[in-house]
């Protein structure tokens, strides 16, 4: 394990980008989100991707300079096509343009179209909450889960997170993949050639296995939660390729596998403005007050703690903020990869 200053990580990656052809802007915007998911301590959806996404930017399939225009504008609703922009910069001004239509409306919804692999769907739902709202995210991606009665991929574990402001605690946020486990996992373990946990996945029958190095040739994620994973899913690609009128996951092209085609990905943007529910206190405090009470519950035996979601989260970034961001090998090996690939060297070499 390697720590690096916040700082010096979020820096390099943001110099890989702009070497790459991205504006300063988006590049601090991609930059930033990468690598707040690393001091998050969610490594698979951090700084590791960047090589992939330089990859499928020299092949054309990914526009570093492109910036998502307004399709449909509405007082509380807007349709954007990222025409194929790093998903960042697609996701970060969709959810502005949500919390700004909330601050009017209350409640506002917009979906993005043609867009690129964001990373962390939780992020975007937590600049809501330190906009003092409910944030929700969804996306949808290229399809690697199997459904109840199937063989082989037919839906995308599409990702759905949410955040709330909480007062004097930082914001809850939740974010998960609809699968039993992340698709990145069980190709960290292709990598590594080790074995998944039971439940992870099936085989090119439909069969249960924890052998995962035919994926993803062969073989398909299983839903967390059986016909309930399943149902989650189908509402993400509802909200995100059905709404904005483009691909379902079940059309979509993998963004790391199939490098030479453009993703495709959909995602929705929904922030809700709890002022206009009214009440005293307001929101942030009802939602502290409610957490308190959550964690003066009963503590099972040998239980410590009860954490709400996105608590040990916070935790772990405070560690990377005060110590630096310590990031395993296999995402070092594939950060120094991306710099390589675009002639700017990182600072802790």
């Amino acid at each position: 394990m390697t720590t690096i200053p916040y700082g010096d990580l979020e820096s390099f990656a943001a110099r890989c980008l702009m070497a790459a052809g991205a504006g300063r802007d988006d590049a601090l915007t991609t930059a930033s989100l990468l690598t707040r998911t690393d001091a998050f301590g969610t490594h698979s959806h951090g700084v590791k991707n960047l090589a992939g996404y330089l990859e499928k930017s020299r092949r054309g399939a990914l526009d570093l300079t492109a910036r998502p225009t307004v399709e449909v504008d509405g007082p509380a609703f807007a349709l954007l096509d990222a025409h194929h922009a790093i998903g960042m910069v697609s996701g970060i001004q969709a959810m502005r343009t949500a919390t700004e239509k909330a601050r009017a409306s209350g409640v506002a919804l917009v979906a993005v179209h043609s867009s690129t692999h964001f990373g962390a769907a939780g992020l975007y739902a937590l600049a809501a909450a330190e906009e003092d709202m409910i944030g929700i995210t969804t996306s949808n991606v290229d399809a690697n889960m199997a459904i109840p009665g199937s063989r082989g991929k037919v839906l995308g574990n599409n990702p759905i997170a949410y955040a709330l402001p909480a007062g004097r605690h930082r914001p809850v946020f939740f974010d998960i993949a609809l699968s039993a486990a992340a698709s990145l996992k069980v190709v960290k373990a292709r990598e590594q050639g080790t074995s998944v946990p039971e439940g992870w996945m099936v085989d090119g029958d439909g069969r249960p296995t924890t052998d995962p190095s035919r994926y993803p040739d062969e073989g398909a994620m299983a839903p967390m939660a059986g016909h309930k994973g399943y149902g989650l899913a189908l509402l993400v690609d509802a909200l995100t390729g059905l709404l904005a009128n483009a691909a379902t996951s079940d059309q979509i092209p993998s963004w790391l596998f199939e490098m030479d085609r453009p993703n495709d990905v959909s995602h929705c943007f929904i922030a809700i403005d709890p002022r206009v529910f009214g009440g005293t206190p307001d929101y942030a405090v009802r939602v502290e007050g409610f957490l308190d009470r959550i964690h003066a519950a009963p503590l099972a035996e040998d239980a410590t703690e009860i954490l709400h979601p996105g608590q040990l989260e916070w935790r772990t970034y405070d560690e990377a903020l005060r110590r630096g961001v310590t990031l395993p090998p296999d995402v070092l090996t594939m950060l120094e990869a991306a710099g390589d690939s675009v002639g700017v060297s990182p600072p802790w070499t």
